[in-house]
């Protein structure tokens, strides 16, 4: 027996005395729970009692888990068992029969069809005492049958072409769009909060995300519903999109943003174009898509005068 057994699933109040020595039951095993009683001698367990004097006559919490991590008194890693409705399905007592100790429930594996069980069993109880900065290690004389064989390898070619960087490298994530462009536009990472159209999304939604995307280093796209003055004026990254419908587009606009992005077609229905509900297209919406309010924003799936040789 390498690890405790679980009497029980919560604390058990006792009243101890001051200045009285007590041994605490370390095992699990004591039949006069928290107390031991010398059972850990008889399986032998390799586990023996806490000895400790009471600095005081009062009620105290006695750990029944065996996982608090202040000895003997219980410190709440009861609640982090596993969820059972008979303690004694837990703890395998005096019904017989019943599902193990807790040992055994976190000792189980490996098999055949998850192999690695015992392993995982093993970080879950937190035996990492043999584990390296960069996860499991072995010394020589590992058994033939825990050896990798060739079919375990995966070789991954990506870093046998480049060399890996140290931990502490610095990392460069940044992504220049038009490097040879008279003014290149920067961004912080390489993502953009993507092509979301003023009407699909509310005013206060497309603000934040403008103004998310500038604390992030990057940018954000207008979609097809026209420029939205405030988000454009809280990004500095600012993409403004022509699209099919061409909702609210103007040249001059450009002057006011960082990119273009032009969409040829509708990437998330492919084959259409959107369609925002008249019932949506109401106030600041009709205003910057420049429509009657109540028309439905219907967007061709094609641009109408776009035409190749």
């Amino acid at each position: 027996m390498s690890y405790p057994k679980v009497a029980d699933n919560k604390p058990k109040m006792v009243q101890v005395e001051e200045g009285k020595e007590y041994h605490y039951c370390r095992c699990g095993l004591s039949k006069n729970q928290p107390w031991c009683d010398g059972s850990h001698a008889k399986e032998p367990t390799g586990i023996t009692p806490l000895a400790f004097k009471a600095e005081a006559t009062e009620q105290k919490a006695f750990c029944m888990c065996r996982k608090s991590k202040n000895q003997p008194f219980c410190d709440g890693s009861h609640r982090h068992l596993p969820a059972v409705t008979d303690i004694e399905d837990l703890v395998g007592g005096a019904k017989g029969g019943g599902g193990g100790d807790f040992a055994e429930l976190m000792n189980a594996g490996p098999t055949k069809e998850e192999p690695t069980l015992g392993a995982v069993k093993a970080l879950a109880r937190g035996d990492t005492q043999k584990m390296g900065h960069h996860g499991e290690m072995g010394a020589m004389g590992v058994p033939l049958v825990d050896l990798p064989r060739w079919d375990d390898l995966q070789l991954v070619v990506a870093q046998l072409a480049t060399k890996p960087l140290m931990d502490d490298a610095p990392v460069d994530t940044s992504v220049v769009l038009g490097p040879r462009a008279k003014k290149p536009l920067k961004f912080a990472v390489p993502i953009i909060i993507s092509d979301m159209s003023f009407g699909a999304l509310s005013e206060e939604a497309k603000t934040c995300l403008a103004r998310g995307a500038e604390m992030a280093g990057t940018g954000i796209c207008s979609g097809e519903g026209g420029m939205l003055p405030e988000e454009q004026q809280a990004n500095s990254r600012y993409l403004y999109e022509l699209a099919s419908a061409k909702f609210g587009f103007h040249l001059e606009n450009m002057r006011k943003v960082q990119a273009f992005h032009f969409k040829g077609g509708q990437g998330a229905k492919t084959g259409t174009g959107g369609h925002l509900p008249g019932n949506k297209v109401v106030g600041k919406i009709a205003q910057v898509r420049e429509l009657k309010e109540g028309q439905s924003a219907v967007s061709p799936p094609t641009f109408s005068d776009l035409k190749t040789p």
